[in-house]
């Protein structure tokens, strides 16, 4: 059985009703002191539960969010914003129970701006569209959707000046990184790819909904998402077809696609 990769939390924000929570903002000249930040917080009963940072010519800017829990809030505000490390400057931006947040944040992944969305915001595009509009309409407004998302990524490759072979891996280990799936595998022929997906989070979330109506491919966002992507990349239309989903008892989705003749 193949293991399933590590879950990794991003930890802009911690929603966790049993714990305090702080989450701090670290300023410092360097990374490594960071790194002292969170272990000078970790010796005095803050158990660091997350944190991202970012390193430039200025110096390098953390976010974290640590469990105050049993020290208190105050405890934990004061050990934080009296860090004796030179060259290192921290603020509290939230503490509550049970909720903190980093703050409001321009974020970049990739090729430029993202936004993060949850679990119940995924559940709202792939679920409720359906549920609003029907399996056939929503199925449809899914792939379009998809598509559309699929073709200004690949433009942005073929624009870069990626070749085929080069958009291709870019595209799939994006998607993989940015949580789309665990693992993309594509075969390639002449005018044809099979894809094969592992943990794709649209099927994921559908498990549910689809074992309700029996078993049911379920992955036509992702489906034109690669629809769109190598129409725009390597040029013609494509047509993807899903030929396995977990949703009806494989290990994996898989796709089919082809270049249209013409």
């Amino acid at each position: 059985m193949r293991p399933r990769p590590q879950r990794f939390r991003i930890p802009l924000s911690w929603l966790d009703p049993g714990r305090e929570l702080l989450a701090i903002k670290v300023s410092a000249d360097s990374a490594g002191k960071v790194g002292m930040v969170w272990d000078y917080l970790e010796k005095r009963g803050l158990a660091l539960l997350g944190a991202a940072l970012n390193v430039g010519r200025e110096g390098a800017v953390a976010f974290g969010v640590v469990d105050a829990t049993g020290l208190g809030l105050e405890a934990a505000r004061e050990a934080a914003l009296g860090i004796p490390i030179e060259g290192v400057s921290v603020e509290v931006i939230d503490a509550g129970r049970g909720f903190a947040s980093t703050g409001g944040h321009e974020l970049e992944v990739g090729s430029g701006r993202a936004v993060m969305a949850s679990e119940r915001t995924l559940l709202g595009l792939f679920r409720g569209i359906r549920e609003l509009m029907g399996d056939d309409a929503g199925a449809a407004f899914l792939y379009y959707a998809g598509a559309m998302s699929g073709r200004e990524w690949g433009r942005l490759l073929r624009d870069m000046g990626y070749d085929a072979g080069a958009a291709l891996r870019v595209n799939f280990r994006s998607l993989e990184s940015q949580g789309y799936a665990t693992r993309v595998e594509v075969l390639e022929g002449k005018d044809r790819f099979r894809i094969e997906v592992y943990d794709l989070v649209e099927c994921d979330l559908l498990s549910s909904y689809a074992a309700r109506k029996g078993g049911m491919r379920t992955s036509h966002w992702f489906r034109g998402a690669v629809a769109g992507f190598l129409s725009a990349a390597l040029g013609g239309e494509w047509e993807v077809e899903e030929v396995e989903c977990v949703n009806e008892g494989s290990d994996k989705c898989a796709f089919e696609a082809r270049r249209r003749p013409g």
